[in-house]
């Protein structure tokens, strides 16, 4: 019996030696079939891919497969830095505040520690005057055992103020070393370029959303939008306009939702709304006004005194339905974005508009 049980846990790590290879191979097989770069990036994504232990990295690799026939160098790159990797800043960051925390823990708990010892300390001291007055022989002896018990007292008063001071200087240090950290954790959900959510927050969020309106019945709008021709921006008067182009249209964006809403770089020039408690009509209205004030408005050329106009976009937009799930959403509001597309670009589609 004992032998078998040895043979099962020898054979348990060799089994899963062997799926680590198969896993491998596959990760290599699929790097041939779609002729991506055979570099560290490309094969962590295939990896995480044919594991399947995060369906997100799933969900985007085959977005990227329908939509592009391959992993493109930006497909891989927001792909790994997005779902399999942090910022080396933000790593460090998060590193040291949490080093920092558990510092702070320690002081207070050496500060309790401290405050029991004192409490025990002047338990005994009152515990051996208690003993010795009623043995006192003279009014000398009974008033010097007085002086000793508020002597005492008083260390224990002083010691007290200093514990409590230091308890409070402790709780404020971590109160600010917890602020410091959720301002890390926002930071990695963060487009850098934009300053909306990226990816990895548009996903929690709407999966989020769509649970809660499952749950309560409330409305819930998602919509996907594209600037149109950017390639063309990008190629007319370089990357830094165009880039300039995406900081405009998301300011836009966010300067005309609501505060429980949510504008997200989706990827590329693709953007993604989430509009809680938003009904398809009041959410159509509000993406026209979008469109309609990011066309007018002007991005400058650095450099020149010249600026460009009319750069214009398109969007799809979906009501949440029972049953729908984050990707039934987003290939819904991907399908209307097409339609806008393909009617002329610089407009808003949506069922029944």
């Amino acid at each position: 019996m004992d032998a078998a049980v040895a043979m099962r846990k020898e054979a348990a790590p060799a089994s899963g030696l062997k799926q680590v290879f198969q896993n491998a191979q596959r990760a290599f097989d699929l790097i041939k079939k779609h002729r991506t770069p055979p570099d560290p990036k490309t094969y962590a994504i295939w990896y995480a891919y044919v594991e399947a232990a995060d369906p997100r990295v799933i969900e985007r690799v085959d977005s990227a497969i329908a939509e592009h026939g391959t992993l493109t160098p930006f497909d891989i790159s927001s792909i790994f830095r997005e779902l399999l990797t942090e910022e080396p800043a933000v790593v460090s960051a998060r590193h040291s505040i949490g080093m920092a925390i558990e510092k702070e823990i320690d002081e207070v708990m050496k500060i309790i520690q401290q405050g029991v010892q004192n409490s025990d300390e002047f338990g005994a001291s009152l515990d051996k005057a208690n003993s010795a007055l009623p043995g006192a022989a003279s009014a000398e002896h009974l008033a010097s055992l007085v002086s000793t018990l508020m002597e005492d007292n008083h260390r224990m008063a002083r010691t007290a103020r200093e514990l409590n001071q230091g308890l409070t200087d402790s709780q404020n240090q971590i109160a600010k070393l917890n602020q410091e950290l959720e301002e890390v954790q926002t930071q990695c959900r963060r487009d850098p370029l934009t300053s909306v959510a990226n990816r990895r927050a548009f996903d929690e969020r709407l999966e989020r959303e769509i649970r809660a309106a499952a749950e309560t019945g409330e409305n819930l709008c998602l919509a996907m939008a594209d600037i149109d021709h950017f390639k063309s921006v990008n190629d007319t008067y370089g990357h830094q306009v165009g880039d300039a182009v995406l900081q405009q249209f998301a300011s836009v964006v966010t300067q005309n939702i609501k505060g429980q809403d949510m504008v997200a770089r989706y990827g590329g020039e693709e953007f993604a709304i989430i509009l809680p408690e938003t009904d398809l009509f009041s959410a159509y209205n509000l993406l026209v006004k979008i469109k309609y004030t990011f066309k007018n408005t002007e991005t400058p050329v650095e450099g020149t005194l010249k600026s460009i106009k009319d750069v214009t976009a398109s969007f799809g937009l979906v009501r949440f339905e029972p049953g729908m799930t984050p990707r039934d959403m987003i290939e819904r509001a991907d399908h209307y974005l097409y339609e806008a597309k393909n009617s002329g670009r610089d407009r808003v589609k949506a069922k029944g508009f």
